[in-house]
C-alpha cells in the first residue's frame, strides 16, 4: 500500500473521531478526552510517515492564524517558565492550550473537501437534535435523561451543567443552523423544515436559560448576519426591511395593552417568556450585596488586582485557581472571575491576552475579508456563532470550560477550514 492511501486512511479515520468529538460534547466530557487524543496521535503518526502536503515546515498546515498563533505560544510558554506553580502550568500547557491548537490545525487540515465539511455539518446536526430532545425532555418532564440533571436541583441546562454553558452552545450552534439553510447545503425541504423549526425551539431554549449573557452574545452575532445579508440585498429589499422594522416597532409601541393582552390569550402564550426576559433585564443594574451582578464586579475587581501584580506574563498559565484564594475580597470570592479575558489575562499577562486578542482579529479579518469576496452564508454563520461565544465569554469563563473551549477551538478550525476549502473532486 502506497503512502497516499495511507494519509487517505488517516484522515479517514480522524474524521470519524471529530465527528464523535462534537457528537459527544454537549453530555460528555471523558467522549471529548477519549477521542481527540487519538485524532492527534494519528496527526503526528501521518508526520512520521513522511506527511507533508502543505503544511508549513512540513508540520503544521498554512491557515492564516499561523504568525498570530505562536505568538500566542511564545507568551504562553513565558507564563509557564515564570509561573507561581510551575508543575501546575506545565501539565496546563501540554494537557489543555497544546491539545487544542493541534485540534484546529487538524481540523484544518483534514477537511479539505466539500464532502468532508458535508459530514462534519451532519455531526454537528445530529449532535444538535439530540440535545434539543434531551432538552425538551428536561422542559416537560422535569430531568434531562443524558446526565439525569433535575429541574429545582439544577437550572434549565439540559446536559450541561450550568444555563450558562447551554446558551453558550446555543448561541453558536443557530448561527450555524441559520447558515447551512441559507448557503443551501441541504436541498431536500423536509431537512430545512426541520433545521429552521430546531432554530425556533432552540431560541425558545436559549431565553428560557435565563442567561443575559448569552442573550447579548447572540444578539451581536445575529447583528452581524442581519448586516451582511442587509448589505449585500437589493434597494428594494433595503426598503421593505426599513419599513417592516420601522412599523413593528411603532407598532409594538402604540397598541393598546387590551389588544396585546387578547393577541396573548388568543395564541395560547403560556410560557411566560417576555416576563423572563424583562426580569432578567432589570436585574441587570442592580448592585446590592446579594445581586448577581455585584459579585460579579468583585470578582472582576479581585483579577484586576492579580493582573497588578502580575501584569507582563501573569501569575502562570493554569494557576488562577489557587492565585485567587490569596486575593478573596468577599465570602464568595477566591474563585473564576466569570470572564474568560480577565482570566487570560490574569493568568499569562496582557501580554497573552494581547496575543489571544491578535488571533481574534486575524481571524475576524480573514473571514470578513472573505465575505467580502465571497457570498458564503455557511461562513457567515460560522463568524456569527464565534463572535457571539466571544461576546458571552466576557461575562463568563467559556475559555477555561473543557467543552466549551474545545468547541470554540473546533469551530475555529472549521471556519478556516471553510474560508480555504475550494471545489475539488476528491472523494473522502
Amino acid at each position: 500500500m502506497n503512502r497516499g492511501k495511507i494519509f487517505l486512511y488517516c484522515d479517514r479515520v480522524i474524521i470519524i473521531f471529530l465527528c464523535f468529538v462534537i457528537f459527544c460534547l454537549p453530555f460528555s466530557k471523558a467522549g471529548i478526552e477519549s477521542f481527540i487524543w487519538p485524532v492527534i496521535f494519528i496527526f503526528i503518526l501521518k508526520r512520521f510517515l513522511g506527511y507533508k502536503g502543505q503544511a508549513a515546515w512540513g508540520l503544521l498546515p498554512k491557515t492564516g492564524l499561523n504568525t498570530a498563533l505562536g505568538i500566542l505560544v511564545i507568551f504562553t510558554i513565558l507564563s509557564v517558565v515564570f509561573s507561581t506553580n510551575f508543575g501546575l502550568s506545565l501539565r496546563g500547557f501540554f494537557g489543555k492550550e497544546l491539545k487544542f491548537l493541534a485540534l484546529y490545525f487538524i481540523i484544518v487540515e483534514v477537511i479539505n473537501n466539500s464532502r468532508r465539511l458535508k459530514v462534519m455539518l451532519g455531526a454537528i446536526i445530529i449532535s444538535a437534535l439530540f440535545i434539543i430532545i434531551d432538552a425538551g425532555v428536561m422542559y416537560f418532564k422535569g430531568v434531562d435523561f443524558l446526565r439525569g440533571h433535575e429541574t429545582g436541583v439544577y437550572p434549565f441546562c439540559a446536559s450541561f451543567f450550568t444555563s450558562t454553558g447551554f446558551a453558550a452552545w446555543l448561541i453558536v450552534i443557530i448561527p450555524i443552523f441559520i447558515g447551512i439553510i441559507a448557503a443551501k447545503i441541504i436541498p431536500e425541504l423536509r431537512f430545512k423544515i426541520l433545521l429552521l423549526a430546531a432554530i425556533i425551539v432552540q431560541s425558545l431554549y436559549l431565553i428560557k436559560t435565563c442567561s443575559r449573557g448569552g442573550w447579548f452574545g447572540f444578539l451581536v452575532g445575529i447583528l452581524l448576519i442581519a448586516y451582511y445579508v442587509f448589505k449585500n440585498s437589493s434597494l428594494l429589499v433595503k426598503k421593505i426591511c426599513v419599513i417592516t422594522a420601522v412599523s413593528l416597532l411603532c407598532i409594538s409601541l402604540l397598541l393598546p395593552q387590551s389588544v396585546v393582552t387578547n393577541v396573548k390569550s388568543y395564541i395560547g402564550f403560556n410560557l411566560n417568556l417576555s416576563q423572563v426576559i424583562n426580569e432578567r433585564l432589570k436585574s441587570m443594574p442592580q448592585t446590592n450585596k446579594d445581586s448577581a451582578t455585584s459579585a460579579r464586579i468583585l470578582l472582576w475587581r479581585e483579577s484586576l488586582k492579580i493582573i497588578r501584580d502580575y501584569p507582563l506574563i501573569g501569575c502562570g498559565l493554569n494557576t488562577y485557581s489557587i492565585v485567587a484564594k490569596k486575593y478573596k475580597s468577599f465570602d464568595e470570592g477566591g474563585i473564576y472571575p466569570h470572564n474568560s479575558y480577565l482570566q487570560k489575562a490574569a493568568e499569562t499577562g496582557l501580554c497573552g491576552l494581547l496575543a489571544f486578542l491578535l488571533v481574534l482579529c486575524s481571524f475576524f479579518r480573514m473571514g470578513m475579508r472573505y465575505l467580502n469576496q465571497k457570498k458564503d452564508y455557511l461562513a457567515l454563520g460560522f463568524l456569527s456563532g464565534i463572535l457571539a461565544f466571544l461576546v458571552h465569554a466576557f461575562f463568563d469563563t467559556h475559555l477555561y470550560s473543557l467543552q466549551l473551549v474545545v468547541l470554540f477551538w473546533y469551530m475555529l478550525g472549521l471556519t478556516v477550514a471553510i474560508i480555504q476549502l475550494r471545489p475539488s473532486a476528491e472523494s473522502c
